[in-house]
């Protein structure tokens, strides 16, 4: 140990070995950087550590709904998360980037649709019905109709907007499953649902998203879309005499109540972030 102390003196003094010094512009740019990873490292640890009680949490959600639930029902529930645990880990195996917090946003994206799997199976069981009869229904966006993919929306990139690094698709939107319904009137059904932006956490130069669309399906066709607010919180949903309601909270926290014909068919589409034309009602 000694003499390697020495060797280190003699190499300074001769002048071999440049030692950044506290104030230089150097060692400044070098513990910039260790800080910066020092904190992603910490980042990607709690979205880990979040993922994990997602996990736990979905887990006993499911062995509490099987308590629940006859034999017939338990083994229906059974194929279906078998079905749902295939889709999610295709989804989650899906290619987030090279970029360095990568394993922090498919962290991020395995909690989402933990939590989701969690509200889904909590919630009273008309509207996990609800959920259910739309988390696939067709979507009028961009000029073109699209499915949901259990109740994800999924934009693909214009080609000129890519590169390297980024996505060929991401999953901008989702079904608020709390809030889906379904109505019968006569020989029709329909179905009602927000569809809120998510993005997963992911920000790009093209911006989160801000739209909360109310969206109306009528006999399995989507007749209506009408746009609730930015960066809403919904609150409750209800229906009475054609008409739904939708409470939410802005983001001062101010409660907004507006109505909807639920009969009325348009063709705006739905809009969600910068990758639309945004129109604020």
């Amino acid at each position: 140990m000694r003499k390697t102390f020495v060797g280190i003196a003699l190499l300074l003094c001769a002048g071999c070995v440049q030692v950044l010094q506290w104030d230089t512009a150097e060692r400044q740019t070098v513990e910039a950087e260790h800080e910066n990873a020092i904190t992603q490292i910490e980042l990607t640890g709690a979205a880990g550590e979040l993922a994990t009680i997602a996990e736990e949490q979905a887990a006993t959600a499911l062995d509490y709904k099987l308590s629940t639930l006859s034999q017939a029902e338990r083994i229906k529930l059974l194929i279906d998360q078998a079905e749902w645990q295939r889709w999610v880990d295709r989804r989650n195996a899906e290619f987030m980037g090279d970029g360095s917090i990568a394993p922090m946003l498919r962290y991020g994206r395995e909690e989402s649709r933990l939590k989701n799997r969690f509200l889904e199976l909590t919630v009273p069981e008309e509207v996990r019905q609800a959920f259910i009869a739309m988390r696939n229904a067709p979507v009028r966006f961009q000029n073109q109709t699209i499915s949901l993919n259990h109740g994800e929306l999924d934009f693909v990139i214009p080609e000129n907007k890519r590169n390297e690094f980024t996505l060929e698709f991401e999953t901008i939107a989702q079904l608020n499953i709390p809030f889906c319904r379904e109505i019968k009137n006569g020989k029709d059904t329909f179905l009602i649902g927000v569809i809120e932006p998510t993005n997963f956490g992911v920000v790009s130069s093209f911006g989160e998203g801000t739209e909360s669309n109310l969206c109306i399906w009528k006999n399995g066709a989507n007749i209506a879309n009408y746009l609730v607010g930015r960066k809403i919180t919904v609150q409750n949903i209800s229906i009475s005499q054609g008409m739904v309601e939708v409470s939410f909270l802005d983001q001062g926290g101010k409660l907004h109540q507006k109505k909807f014909d639920c009969q009325t068919t348009n063709d705006d589409p739905i809009l969600i972030n910068h990758w639309t034309t945004e129109r604020i009602n």
